[in-house]
């Protein structure tokens, strides 16, 4: 008895050991913006490891199985745990299922965050961080209010204040600060001494935050004007996975529920391939099927314009002129359509007065010929972010929508010096 015993306890060692492992990816998974990496994988394994270890050698205590019998088990077991390991890094070396978050900071970080308090979606005021991809990597300092910009300030009665509400394509993701759109905003109306730009983007930012970041932090500047951009991704990508304004919990925002099964999928290429190949969902798709993906879209749109509606409200109690701007991504413009149909927004978007609404689509295509053969002047290859040229012409076509919809913010010209002329016709 004391000797089955003592063999006993080898295997249960294992399997605590393993279950333990397991456990841990689980509960650190669960933490919000957790990030996991090849270390992570390799705990994933091994965990996996010991509890099939476990399990054979109780395998061999109950059935008792010969010393031969034993040595072929555990020859077979050692084979298929070589064999997946190596399919393991096989995956991993050639990028297959890699998810794009991987590709910029090489962990995977779920898109369905469980707890923030950041409830504006800022970085913290007067700090540094780098936009960093494997094809640039750009120095960013942080304001007063967390944004990449300068210091911001209430305007004086004699200026015209515009704020600029967006995500990474604001923030300028993919160029120098220098060269984001606002940036090149502020040199198109260099000649307008009266004109200030902020800078409110935010990388990862969608509406519901550009609706928080103006009630809490942009009305008290005391803005003239708003340009807000949108996009596919907008929607498809971040309202899919936080919902609308119903995220706000007070102090905290939540996403909406990701898979339970989804810290797997983060330590395992090899359980990706098999959830990719097999079951056909993956995180390019957030883990909806195409069906379910369009059914919660179709429940999200409501609250899409639910959130424009807010922001209306605030602009007309506030005296704000908004520009919205739609903006198209590289795939876009090389096939001259957006990814979703926005015309159940659109159509109530014009019916407001205090909103005015671009198409960049039309003005990189018509006005720009932006098009396939040349898209890779204006975008990363790899990346599909704007580089400095496409902020340039991002930075003219909102130029030229506020020229054309608020000819009254430009009242004040200027002798003796020369304005630039872009139409957005």
């Amino acid at each position: 008895m004391f000797s089955f015993l003592q063999r006993k306890f080898v295997p249960t060692l294992s399997l605590t050991a393993g279950i333990s492992g397991l456990l841990f990816l689980h509960w650190r998974f669960q933490q919000p913006y957790a990030a996991f990496g090849i270390l992570h994988g390799l705990v994933f394994y091994f965990s996996a490891a010991f509890v099939m270890a476990a399990c054979i050698g109780f395998w061999i205590l109950v059935f008792r199985s010969s010393k031969q019998t034993a040595v072929r088990i555990w020859l077979a077991a050692s084979a298929v745990f070589l064999s997946l390991l190596g399919a393991e890094v096989s995956l991993r070396a050639a990028g297959i299922n890699r998810a794009y978050i991987e590709g910029r900071i090489g962990k995977y970080m779920s898109a369905f965050i469980r707890y923030d308090n950041n409830i504006h979606r800022t970085y913290g005021s007067n700090t540094e961080s780098y936009l960093h991809t494997t094809e640039y990597n750009y120095l960013r300092h942080h304001n007063n209010f967390g944004f990449s910009d300068a210091d911001f300030f209430p305007k004086k009665d004699s200026e015209i204040l515009i704020q600029t509400y967006g995500d990474s394509y604001t923030e300028g993701d993919g160029a120098p600060f220098d060269s984001s759109y606002p940036a090149l905003l502020r040199t198109l109306l260099r000649n307008y001494d009266n004109i200030i730009i902020q800078n409110f983007g935010i990388c990862g930012s969608d509406p519901a935050f550009y609706w928080k970041q103006l009630q809490d932090i942009g009305l008290s500047l005391r803005p003239d004007a708003a340009v807000i951009t949108y996009d596919t991704g907008d929607f498809t990508t971040d309202f899919l996975t936080r919902g609308g304004l119903e995220r706000f919990k007070g102090d905290h925002w939540e996403a909406t529920a990701p898979p339970s099964w989804e810290w797997l999928y983060a330590s395992s290429y090899l359980f990706r391939l098999i959830a990719v190949s097999v079951f056909h969902i993956s995180d390019k798709d957030f883990f909806f099927t195409s069906q379910a993906k369009i059914q919660r879209l179709k429940e999200l749109e409501p609250r899409w314009n639910e959130t424009f509606l807010k922001i209306a409200d605030l602009a007309r109690k506030n005296n704000i002129q908004v520009l919205l701007v739609k903006k198209p991504g590289r795939g876009e413009v090389e096939l001259n359509r957006y990814d979703y149909d926005f015309t159940f927004f659109e159509k109530i978007a014009d019916t407001i007065p205090e909103f005015r609404r671009i198409d960049l689509l039309t003005y990189y295509r018509d006005s720009a010929h932006v098009s396939k053969e040349n898209s890779k002047i204006y975008y990363w290859e790899k990346d599909g972010h704007h580089n400095s040229n496409g902020y340039a012409l991002m930075a003219r076509g909102i130029y030229a929508g506020l020229k054309k919809y608020y000819p009254e913010l430009f009242f004040y010209v200027p002798s003796g010096r020369n304005l630039p002329n872009v139409s957005f016709e």
